[in-house]
């Protein structure tokens, strides 16, 4: 054991060779430094001031080092402060006066201390009691009415409580000894299947176990064991709760299933499903070939990354001959005659069993805010084939996920049809020609670069998420038809928007990604640039910049001169309906956010192959939503609707 980090100042004397009413002196004068501990758990006296004194032990050579002189006496003293420093002196043991709301006198007590070793823990435990006096009736009173006592008055009392202080002393730590070893067995008992009932000790309780002080009517069984086992219960208390939490967290893991993850999706893992992996660039033919697989089959869900081409892809699946529905955030055509369906990839139906599925887009499982979306079309589609389509660099990910799954993968490896090269210069917007494409990052540059446009003579169509799905189709149809010259949009003319363009023309190199601004990656650009030259339209597809230098022109040949890196790290997940049910039973509350939270730090923490995606703005959503009145699961609902917290209105709107 370790020696006391704290002393109590009866115990001053044998560590400093000074005398007791020395150490008292010292002590209550202020000249050695001293910690006021409150009595039990935050407890206080009657008048909030009652505390016991410990010296810490860096502390207590500072008492011999204090050379011998007369300590001025205290001006508030009474009476009663002399009878305690005279009877402290005589009994060598700590007597202190016990003060009433009003300070008036309210009786004598004894300091007890006693170090004991209950618990596993580097140094004993101090049991600290402080236990009331007998002192004569009539005295007290006298004391109590602030009345000025003879010497002889005096002297008596000091002999009466010297000797109950004598008394009390020795049969309270007689007891004390008693129940201390009564704690140790208990103890012992409560944590006997326990590998480190240390560390479980340090884990369970914030209590502090190095000491205990309580004060005691006198030394009899029943009042101290009053005291102390409401202490010592709620050590064993915290312990037991500590215990049912973490049996509770391992039956949380093990219901929640994200250690199994793919057991999440019951549906799935009914099904014999086959894996196949259409990976190329873009124009490889990649997304023809893997929608012909989804139109010869009886039933099949084609899942696309962005609205506009949940529309597209619908309406493919519908000019070859096929019934096929849509379904995105924002519309729902259904209908019990449709075979297929083309979905934005966050509304998948893990419910609705089909022979194909189309996940477009795949390398996306590596993006930190929507990945999880992805991991789980892949985990969760019930299809007897499910057919994947993306950029090379997600083979290794898609084959250690497959392996995860235990399914069969086949990857087809597509070239890219024609030739995709640099514009040799940059240009200006006075160089753009019928039929180019410029893409800009941000709905406000489409919207400058659409006027500056319009002014040099060209019409212009311009794509952009923001608008309503109509005006995106419409806008779109028109560049195709030739009714408008040039195409304005975002870089999400990159997740696959099938358009007429032989040139591609970026805005910018440098982007904002909700984050902070930075370059484009060599990725963006070839995935943004390989729409140019739409094979059996054009020999060739083009891309460059418009203004920049030859910096620009440089950046651009590197990127596309650049093979793809192939993805590392894990793909992301999320929590599904169900754990966040589960978590809510778990933590006893429907704090929404405390439940993401608590799910953020939880689920898949040591999984090999999954990490849990970025929560930031769902949760700060449900701290928003905390005050509405709606079930949990429809807040949940509500808190991963993707709206940007960068426009407040929009979360007004959600709110209202």
């Amino acid at each position: 054991m370790q020696p006391p980090s704290y002393y109590p100042i009866s115990l001053l004397p044998s560590l400093t060779g000074r005398s007791l009413a020395r150490c008292l002196e010292l002590v209550e004068a202020g000249l050695v430094r001293s910690l006021e501990v409150p009595f039990g758990d935050k407890a206080k006296d009657d008048g909030g001031r009652r505390k016991a004194k410990l010296v810490p032990a860096g502390r207590v050579r500072a008492i011999t080092q204090i050379p011998e002189g007369e300590i001025a006496p205290d001006p508030d003293a009474d009476d009663a402060d002399r009878i305690a420093r005279i009877v402290s002196a005589r009994a060598d043991e700590v007597v202190r006066v016990r003060r009433m709301k009003d300070s008036s006198f309210g009786g004598f007590e004894v300091e007890v201390p006693f170090f004991t070793a209950i618990f596993p823990t580097e140094r004993e435990t101090l049991l600290m009691a402080f236990v009331r006096l007998r002192a004569p009736k009539s005295i007290r009173q006298r004391l109590a009415d602030d009345e000025i006592l003879s010497e002889s008055d005096v002297e008596a009392t000091v002999e009466a409580v010297a000797e109950s202080a004598a008394e009390t002393v020795a049969a309270t730590r007689a007891l004390l000894a008693s129940v201390a070893s009564d704690y140790a067995r208990r103890f012992a008992e409560a944590t006997r299947d326990l590998e480190d009932p240390a560390a479980f000790l340090r884990a369970a309780t914030q209590a502090d176990l190095e000491r205990f002080v309580f004060a005691l009517q006198g030394p009899a069984e029943d009042d101290m064991r009053g005291a102390t086992d409401k202490w010592f219960e709620k050590v064993i208390g915290s312990i037991h709760s500590l215990r049912r939490q973490s049996r509770r967290r391992a039956s949380f893991a093990e219901a929640s299933g994200y250690d199994r993850y793919p057991n999440l999706f019951p549906l799935a893992r009914s099904v014999e499903r086959k894996l196949l992996f259409i990976a190329g660039p873009t124009n490889s033919g990649k997304t023809y070939e893997a929608m012909r697989l989804a139109i010869e089959a009886p039933t099949a869900e084609v899942l696309s990354p962005l609205r506009l081409l949940a529309h597209e892809h619908r309406e493919t699946l519908v000019s070859a001959g096929v019934r096929a529905g849509l379904i995105t955030g924002e519309e729902r055509d259904e209908d019990e005659d449709f075979t297929h369906y083309a979905r934005t990839i966050e509304t998948i139906d893990v419910g609705r069993r089909v022979d194909v599925c189309v996940i477009d887009e795949i390398q996306m499982l590596a993006d930190e805010q929507r990945g999880w979306a992805w991991t789980q079309a892949l985990f969760a589609a019930p299809a007897d084939l499910v057919v994947m389509t993306g950029s090379p660099d997600a083979i290794p990910m898609v084959e250690r996920l497959a392996k995860l799954l235990g399914e069969p993968l086949e990857i087809r490896t597509l070239q890219r049809k024609n030739e995709l090269e640099a514009w040799p210069r940059p240009i200006g917007l006075t160089d753009l020609q019928r039929g180019d494409a410029v893409v800009a990052f941000s709905r406000a540059a489409v919207h400058e670069l659409r006027e500056e446009i319009v002014r040099l003579g060209f019409s212009v169509a311009t794509v952009y998420g923001a608008l309503s799905p109509e005006v995106r189709r419409a806008e779109a149809a028109r560049f195709r038809r030739g009714e408008a010259d040039i195409v304005v949009a975002t870089d999400a003319i990159g997740m696959g928007l099938n358009l007429p363009v032989s040139r591609v023309f970026l805005a910018a190199l440098d982007k904002f990604d909700g984050t902070r601004r930075r370059v484009l990656f060599h990725s963006e650009i070839r995935q943004i640039g390989g729409r140019a030259g739409r094979f059996g339209m054009f020999e060739k597809g083009w891309v460059g910049v418009i203004g920049g230098g030859a910096h620009g022109v440089e950046k651009i040949r590197a990127a596309l001169a650049t093979p793809p890196k192939d993805l590392s790290g894990r793909a992301f997940v999320r929590p599904n309906r169900e754990s966040v049910a589960l978590a809510a039973e778990f933590l006893e509350t429907d704090d929404l956010a405390q439940i993401l939270t608590f799910l953020r730090s939880r689920i898949v923490m040591d999984h090999a192959d999954l990490q849990i995606g970025d929560m930031d703005e769902e949760i700060d959503k449900a701290r928003r939503l905390g005050g509405i009145g709606i079930p949990l699961l429809d807040r949940l609902a509500y808190a991963i609707v993707p709206v940007s917290l960068r426009h407040p209105w929009f979360m007004d709107a959600v709110l209202t």
